[in-house]
């Protein structure tokens, strides 16, 4: 095919037909639209035409391969502490404001996304709520947001917490464990208050976490379904002088690091 068949097909294809092209264009053009029209998706890229401020093919991801490899940015610098729980899929895009207390959380969670930086240290959250009310949604949304940016993520489901710092004294790598929950960037403990905790549990691996990372400067985020106040008197649990001391020390240091967020409505109320 000579060139004035190639600008003869050029000119007959809807996207090119405007073109004025040069000779040495006119090639690359057509076989353009020839790759376009035989497999125009190739390794979940897809074949594009840029004619400003010169004529190039390039390729660029499709939509899925797009949502493929942000799924993979945010394995990459996810990580989950000793659990096959996996995060909901969820962003702070698609977090639902009805209220003004949905509001002020959605505001919270965003101007700590902006200003966060990992030598400028910011108040996590500490997402207060009753059941279904979007706590561990809206906890997931920040997490996914910080993992996409490359920021290391460690998000602990308290439940799972408890067994594994039970194995970890039974295999004798207790600090490794304790150590990974001090070092992390984030911090992210959901269900915080849903555990059977215990005195020592309390003492000898919460508060120390906290107090390292409030020493370090490493944000911690909590959801429960507690608030300060119920935290407070659950956290007693020796129910003497002393031990409510321990609890309020435990309490201090969680205003230190996180701000207290309400999530007390549902959408909808049956």
């Amino acid at each position: 095919m000579n060139i004035n068949d190639m600008r003869a097909f050029i000119k007959k294809n809807p996207e090119t037909k405007n073109l004025n092209l040069l000779d040495v264009d006119v090639n690359k053009v057509y076989n353009y639209l020839l790759q376009k029209k035989e497999k125009p998706v190739r390794d979940g890229y897809e074949i594009r035409l840029r004619t400003d401020p010169y004529i190039e093919v390039y390729y660029r991801p499709t939509k899925e391969k797009q949502r493929a490899e942000k799924r993979e940015r945010i394995r990459d610098n996810l990580r989950f502490y000793d659990s096959e729980i996996y995060i909901q899929d969820a962003s702070i895009a698609e977090f639902e404001v009805f209220n003004e207390e949905r509001e002020n959380a959605l505001h919270a969670a965003e101007s700590f996304l902006t200003l966060y930086k990992k030598d400028h240290f910011e108040k996590g959250l500490f997402i207060y709520g009753k059941y279904a009310t979007g706590k561990s949604y809206l906890l997931s949304a920040i997490a996914q947001e910080l993992a996409e940016k490359g920021i290391i993520v460690l998000f602990v489901y308290m439940p799972d917490l408890t067994r594994s710092i039970k194995q970890g004294m039974n295999e004798g790598n207790l600090e490794e464990r304790v150590n990974k929950l001090k070092q992390a960037d984030i911090l992210m403990m959901d269900d915080f208050g849903g555990e059977n905790m215990s005195t020592w549990f309390r003492d000898e691996i919460i508060v120390p976490v906290l107090q390292y990372r409030l020493s370090a400067k490493l944000p911690v985020f909590m959801s429960s379904n507690y608030s300060f106040v119920d935290l407070s008197t659950n956290l007693t649990l020796a129910k003497d002088a002393s031990d409510r001391s321990k609890a309020g020390r435990l309490i201090q240091r969680m205003q230190d690091l996180m701000v207290y967020v309400r999530l007390s409505e549902k959408k909808y109320n049956y």
